[in-house]
C-alpha cells in the first residue's frame, strides 16, 4: 500500500467512527464558570468507550484484497525492471559476426512467434464470438418462424373446424327434418287412431326406435367422418409446415456456415498478413544488425548505442506511464474499499455505543476490540 496510506486512513476511519458513536460533553467544552474544587472533586467522570481495530486484517478478510495483491505485485514488477533495465548487447568480434547474427534472429524470431500464437488465439476468440452470434441469430430466426408456422397452422384449423362444425350442423338439421314426419306420424297414429292392442303398441315403439337410431347413426357417422376429416386436414397442415421449418433450417444453416466461413477466411488472411509483416520486421533487424556488426567503426558503435538508449527511453516511459495507471488503480481500489470499511466500522460503533475507535497501534489496555466483528459484517456484506 502506499507509505501515507495508515495515517491518511486511520485519521478518516476515526472521524467516520467517532461520529457515529454516542456523542457526551466533557467539562472543557461547558462555556460556564469555572467550577469549585469541591465540586469538582465530587463529580463522577464521563464514561468513554474506545474500541480497537486491525486495519490489516480487515483489508485482507475483504473481498477485494486479491485485486490489491494483483496489483502490488505488478507494480513490483515493473519497478524491478526499471531498477534493472537489460544491458546493451555487447559488440560482436567480427569473427563472430555469422554466430552473432544467428543469435539475433532466434532472439528477435522467439518474440515473433509468442506475438503470432497471441494474434492467433485472438482471432480464434473473435472466431467463436462471430460464430456464437451467428448460432444466436440461427436459433432466434427459426424460433420466430416456428411461431409464425404454429399461429398459421392453429388459424388454418379453427377455419377448418368452423367449416366442418357448420356443415355437421346443417347435415344434422336436414337429417332430423327427414325423419321427423315419420317419427310424428308414429305419435299421431297412436295418439289420434289409438292403440288397439299390445302387440300393435310395441310395433308402434319398435318402429320409432328404429327410425331414431337410424337418424342418430347418420349424424354420428357424418360426425365422425367430419372429424376424420378434420384430422386429415390437421396432418397435411402439419407436413406442410414441417417442411417448411425444415427447409429454413437448412437455409439458416448454410446462411450462417456461409458467414462463419468467410469470417474464417478473412482473419485467416488477417493472420497471413501479421506474419509476412514480422517477417519483414525481422529481416530488416537482421540487417541492421549486420550493418554494425560488420561497420567496425567507433561511429556505428556509437550510433548502436544510442538506439539502444532510445529503445531503453522508450521502454522506461511505457513502464512509468504504466506504472502510473497502476498506482492510480490502487489508490481508488483501496479508496473504495477503506470507504466500505469507514461504514462498516462507524455502523457498529454506533451499535455498541462506541465513542472512538482507534488502532492496535495507539490503543489501550481496556479498549474493545471490534476487528472480529467488522471482518464479520464486510464479509457478510460480501455474501
Amino acid at each position: 500500500m502506499r507509505d501515507v496510506w495508515a495515517a491518511g486512513s486511520l485519521l478518516a476511519v476515526l472521524l467516520v467512527a467517532a461520529a457515529c458513536g454516542p456523542q457526551t460533553v466533557s467539562p472543557a467544552a461547558t462555556p460556564a464558570a469555572s467550577p469549585s474544587p469541591a465540586a469538582v472533586a465530587s463529580a463522577a467522570p464521563t464514561p468513554y468507550t474506545v474500541a480497537v481495530v486491525d486495519l490489516i486484517m480487515i483489508f485482507k478478510a475483504h473481498r477485494r484484497w486479491p485485486e490489491l495483491e494483483a496489483i502490488g505485485k505488478k507494480i513490483q514488477a515493473i519497478q524491478v525492471r526499471l531498477a534493472s533495465p537489460p544491458p546493451p548487447p555487447p559488440l560482436p568480434q567480427p569473427a563472430d559476426l555469422e554466430k552473432e547474427l544467428q543469435k539475433e534472429a532466434e532472439r528477435i524470431g522467439a518474440g515473433m512467434r509468442e506475438e503470432m500464437k497471441a494474434l492467433d488465439a485472438q482471432a480464434r476468440a473473435r472466431l467463436e464470438a462471430y460464430a456464437n452470434e451467428r448460432r444466436a441469430e440461427h436459433e432466434a430466426k427459426l424460433a420466430e418462424k416456428q411461431r409464425q408456422l404454429n399461429a398459421e397452422l392453429q388459424q388454418a384449423m379453427e377455419t377448418k373446424r368452423d367449416e366442418l362444425q357448420r356443415e355437421l350442423e346443417k347435415f344434422e338439421l336436414a337429417t332430423m327434418a327427414e325423419y321427423r314426419i315419420p317419427l310424428l306420424n308414429l305419435r299421431l297414429k297412436a295418439d289420434v287412431v289409438g292403440i288397439t292392442n299390445e302387440e300393435e303398441a310395441k310395433k308402434l315403439t319398435a318402429e320409432a326406435e328404429r327410425l331414431t337410431t337410424e337418424r342418430d347413426g347418420k349424424i354420428r357417422a357424418k360426425a365422425q367422418g367430419l372429424g376424420k376429416n378434420l384430422e386429415d386436414f390437421q396432418k397435411a397442415k402439419s407436413g406442410d409446415a414441417e417442411s417448411q421449418f425444415k427447409a429454413l433450417i437448412s437455409s439458416a444453416e448454410e446462411e450462417a456456415n456461409a458467414k462463419i466461413k468467410e469470417k474464417e477466411a478473412a482473419e485467416r488472411a488477417a493472420l497471413e498478413t501479421a506474419a509476412r509483416e514480422r517477417e519483414a520486421i525481422v529481416n530488416k533487424a537482421i540487417e541492421e544488425r549486420r550493418r554494425v556488426l560488420v561497420g567496425g567503426t567507433e561511429q556505428q558503435a556509437r550510433e548502436a548505442q544510442e538506439r539502444y538508449r532510445k529503445q531503453l527511453q522508450a521502454e522506461a516511459t511505457r513502464l512509468q506511464a504504466e506504472l502510473q495507471e497502476l498506482h492510480g488503480q490502487r489508490i481508488r481500489l483501496e479508496d473504495s474499499v477503506l470507504a466500505e470499511i469507514k461504514i462498516e466500522i462507524a455502523t457498529l460503533a454506533a451499535q455498541r455505543k462506541v465513542d472512538a475507535v482507534l488502532i492496535h497501534a495507539v490503543a489501550t489496555v481496556n479498549a474493545i476490540d471490534l476487528t472480529r466483528d467488522v471482518i464479520a459484517r464486510v464479509k457478510r456484506q460480501q455474501n
